[in-house]
């Protein structure tokens, strides 16, 4: 990380591949390296990304510490369980790996018929044949309003995360975009389930917005996640219209985004 990042024992920011998909992903290590980013989050969107595809040398460049399972064209793989399958045995051939994230799968009546193996399944990491070190959560997807009769889905998603033996993946901007405050949601997270942050901002239902340009309060969410001595991953997670057309101005703002963050991480522990 840069000069100035966080110390031992505090959160490891990390760069989302999805950031800037639409480069060479060698080109966006180097720039998650030159911006100061502790690792990559790799998002899973081919099949042909496996133990054989090369990434050891991306890792080299800067380490893939998290991967992101697949959340669309499931029948590439063969079906939702297979992905899952295909992003474990990807993450177990790569050394720095050590966390996947993945969205539950929908709850309409097709999906819940094509996914009950997942309705059934009680310690995930058995299922998907994940070596030791590998952690997986869950990600909190954008709700409707909860029903005043209904269970609160954040309840819901903590307890399967409970059930599934795995954490929380953290979506602030999901989180928004659901109308909820996302200070007193985060709150609501027992510290030993959060695993992972995805970290952006979000206005109405746009989302994926950088940290400034939308509505949430991400400097008091970060203090808050300072406070509590949050030492996870927080991966942020942009949309490539964020970033400026040059490498060196994306880098640039990489680099500012980074140390505000780390700055306001530092403001909450009290340095």
């Amino acid at each position: 990380m840069g000069e100035d990042a966080v110390g031992p024992g505090g959160p490891q920011i990390l760069l989302s591949a999805g950031c800037l998909f639409h480069l060479p992903l060698k080109l966006v290590a180097r720039i998650g390296r030159e911006a100061g980013f502790a690792g990559m989050e790799l998002i899973m969107n081919s099949p042909k990304l496996d133990p054989k595809a090369g990434l050891a040398v991306i890792s080299g460049i800067l380490p893939i510490r998290s991967l992101h399972a697949p959340f669309r064209d499931w029948s590439a793989w063969g079906g939702h369980l297979n992905s899952w399958k295909a992003t474990t045995a990807l993450a177990n051939s790569l050394p720095e790996a050590d966390h996947i994230v993945m969205h539950p799968p929908g709850s309409r009546l097709a999906n819940m018929i094509q996914n009950r193996w997942f309705e059934k399944a009680v310690d995930l990491p058995l299922l998907l044949d994940a070596k030791g070190r590998i952690r997986f959560s869950l990600e909190n997807m954008p709700w409707a309003e909860a029903s005043p009769f209904g269970r609160d889905p954040l309840d819901k998603l903590t307890a399967q995360c409970r059930d599934k033996n795995v954490g929380l993946t953290f979506d602030v901007c999901h989180m928004g975009v659901s109308g909820r405050n996302v200070l007193e949601a985060i709150d609501k997270v027992p510290p030993d389930l959060l695993y992972n942050v995805h970290f952006s901002d979000a206005v109405g239902y746009t989302e994926h917005l950088a940290p400034g340009k939308g509505a949430l309060p991400l400097n008091d969410f970060l203090e808050r996640l300072g406070k509590r001595g949050y030492a996870g991953y927080i991966t942020l997670e942009l949309e490539p219209g964020a970033f400026p057309d040059d490498v060196d101005g994306t880098v640039e703002l990489l680099t500012r985004l980074r140390r505000d963050m780390e700055a306001r991480l530092a403001t909450g522990r009290g340095e």
